[in-house]
């Protein structure tokens, strides 16, 4: 490894040495190493392991930056191809058509116009790097480097921030990112820290990128984030902030320190706009996955909170349920002496949690009506599926059938018990918007709901409806009273 270390730096920018054979040479080094390597860490000992770990950790960090400078100039150079095919097409070809469109036609013919030889006739057009199917730089890094796209953006926005943009008339300028430029180019170093002029480079022999691609990343983000938010001499003492941090520092730290910075400058975030949350915010349902539904929901600040605060009710360990008019012990009070035995976890009390709130909004009727009726969840089950331990009753006359309304299921005790073991395990009923859904299920949501028995007929119609509750009227009641007393 120290040998690598010495070649490659012999092979610097002093070396006369061609970019190509350069590179081919280090890669021979690193091969050789890399096939050395498992002999050499097998007698190491903790000391010789860290050097050597430390050592490649450097070389990932010139590397890192060989493939920023080369996709950066990639992008460059691609563009210039690209932009003088277009200007030598367009003055090398003729064009013939209507106003509703342009034909470019490129002469084939080495005879004509007559007395012109092949030589000079030839098609001296070059071929546009445009033409090679690729939409932009970064799909062309994908296919020529086998990596994927998000890293091949990652590498080109990260290149137009540290490397110097050349203009129009062929001067170079300052990089965006005068600071990162610094810690990634391998002849330069930071500023001394005290000085007033933090935008100053120093040179110093034999040094090289003191951070990763990975965490200039990391800055450049936070930078283009906060450039909005902040005048441009208290970004470019951000940037020199993070970047010395990035020096001794690790990428998990340096991220840190950027989301602080984040939330210090923009505490309320980036405030989405109209049509942002047109195709972002709501509740989506997705495909159920191992037997549960699957919803997913984008909600803003003030709708979050409303969602925290019913969760962290519903975790809280000394909030209780209301206790029973029966009971003695107030359970309202937190005691050490009591056993927790819920062994729900954390993520399932929280759904508990929102399903309690809609089911005491459910129950109250102050939410918006749909024909006269409040929302309430309808269930359809056989009445045998219901109440398996009932004889079958004569089905000549008609099929009967139970319609259950009710805010939902009560976990209570017992429940579970009415199926018998002979029950049929095809046994089930339906939700409106859920469809089939298991006889347990529904005997569940039966134990605080409205039964409403239903007859139908053969083929389905409705024969006799039924009521949720017995009505009487107060004559009926006190009559009813007397009959029983005598």
């Amino acid at each position: 490894m120290e040998a690598l270390t010495e070649r490659l730096a012999g092979n610097g920018s002093d070396s006369a040495v061609p970019a190509p054979a350069s590179l081919a040479a280090a890669i021979a080094l690193v091969r050789a190493a890399v096939a050395a390597a498992p002999d050499q860490l097998a007698v190491a000992d903790y000391v010789d392991a860290a050097d050597f770990a430390g050592h490649a950790e450097e070389l990932s960090r010139h590397v890192d930056y060989l493939q920023i400078l080369s996709a950066g100039a990639v992008d460059r150079t691609r563009t210039q191809a690209i932009t003088k095919a277009a200007t030598t097409r367009a003055t090398k070809s003729w064009t013939t058509g209507w106003d509703n469109g342009i034909e470019t036609v490129h002469e084939t013919d080495t005879a004509w116009p007559a007395g012109t030889t092949a030589e000079t006739t030839t098609d001296s057009i070059p071929r546009s790097p445009a033409d090679d199917g690729c939409k932009n730089t970064a799909e062309f890094l994908r296919l020529r480097l086998r990596i994927g796209l998000g890293e091949a953006k990652r590498r080109l926005h990260l290149a137009h921030a540290i490397l110097p943009e050349t203009t129009l008339t062929g001067d170079s300028t300052r990089p965006a990112r005068e600071h990162l430029a610094a810690a990634f180019a391998p002849a330069t170093a930071l500023a001394t820290p005290g000085t007033e002029t933090v935008t100053a480079l120093e040179s110093v022999a034999g040094s090289g990128p003191v951070v990763s691609s990975r965490t200039g990343t990391i800055i450049s983000a936070t930078l283009d984030r906060l450039k909005h938010h902040t005048t441009a001499e208290n970004l470019d003492r951000i940037e020199h902030d993070l970047t010395r941090t990035a020096a001794t520092a690790d990428p998990d730290f340096v991220a840190r320190i950027a989301r602080r910075w984040a939330e210090t400058l923009d505490a309320d975030g980036t405030e989405p706009t109209e049509e942002a949350l047109r195709h972002t915010q709501g509740a989506f349902i997705r495909k159920p996955r191992h037997g549960l539904h699957h919803l997913e929901i984008f909600a803003t600040t003030d709708q979050y909170e409303h969602f925290a605060t019913i969760m962290n009710a519903a975790t809280n360990p000394r909030t209780h349920q209301p206790a029973d008019a029966n009971s003695s012990q107030d359970t309202s009070v937190w005691q050490d002496n009591m056993v927790d035995l819920d062994r729900r976890t954390r993520n399932q009390r929280q759904l508990d949690g929102i399903i309690t709130a809609f089911k005491a909004a459910l129950a109250t009727n102050e939410l918006p009506t749909a024909g006269g009726n409040r929302p309430q969840i309808i269930a359809t089950i056989n009445y045998q599926d219901l109440l398996p331990h009932l004889p079958a009753p004569d089905t000549s006359a008609g099929t009967g059938a139970a319609t259950e309304t009710g805010t939902g299921a009560g976990h209570m005790p017992g429940t579970a018990s009415s199926s018998t073991a002979s029950e049929p395990s095809t046994c089930s009923g339906n939700y409106i918007f859920t469809g089939p859904v298991a006889a347990n299920t529904i005997r569940k949501l039966a134990c605080d709901a409205d039964i409403i028995p239903t007859l139908l007929g053969t083929h389905g119609e409705i024969l006799d409806l039924g009521r949720k509750t017995r009505l009487f009227t107060p004559a009926q009641r006190c009559a009813r009273q007397v009959f029983e007393t005598v």
